[in-house]
């Protein structure tokens, strides 16, 4: 009997999902829902200005995105970069840290992430600016939507997913430094 290919592990036992149990394994199907979910909270309705009686605008991160691109290039650059592609970019890039990387660089790249991810929160904060601006004018009503708070709570939840990544990722290499 050959025993040399029951040897065999999977390519993912090395990764740090092939490494996780209990919650931790949870991790990686998150982080898909996250990306999953991220692009259709820019769909979503973010706020509702009302202007006198029969103005009414409903606004989402696409719109506000195609309207910016007519009238302020400059803008409209800092929320797709920040608001849209950091965001996405961050998310793909933890799944590769999570499911494909060795554990020994996950580490590593998931530190880089972090530092890059903390930009992905100047769009709420865009956008939070707007709203304030447009009540301060007076002349009309502006009401937060849910799709700012789903908004804020994908971008947030991918924040805390890669904070619980940075965690496991720290635990896992010194465990391993520890058996070698």
């Amino acid at each position: 009997m050959n025993t040399k290919s029951s040897n065999l592990q999977p390519e993912t036992a090395n990764t740090l999902a092939g490494q996780q149990r209990g919650l931790t394994r949870l991790i990686g199907p998150l982080l898909a829902m996250t990306l999953v979910a991220l692009p259709i909270s820019w769909h979503l309705p973010l706020f509702r200005t009302e202007l006198l009686v029969f103005l009414e605008n409903e606004v989402t991160l696409l719109g506000a995105v195609i309207t910016l691109a007519e009238t302020d290039l400059f803008l409209c650059a800092i929320v797709v970069l920040f608001g849209m592609a950091i965001p996405f970019m961050k998310l793909l890039a933890l799944l590769y840290a999570w499911f494909a990387l060795p554990q020994a660089r996950a580490q590593s790249w998931i530190n880089t992430i972090s530092k890059i991810s903390k930009f992905s929160m100047l769009d709420v904060m865009l956008i939070a600016i707007v709203i304030v601006g447009l009540k301060g004018v007076g002349m009309g009503k502006v009401t937060v939507e849910y799709g700012l708070y789903a908004y804020a709570s994908v971008v947030i939840f991918a924040l805390l997913l890669s904070s619980w990544m940075q965690v496991v990722a720290g635990r896992n290499v010194t465990a391993a430094v520890a058996q070698s």
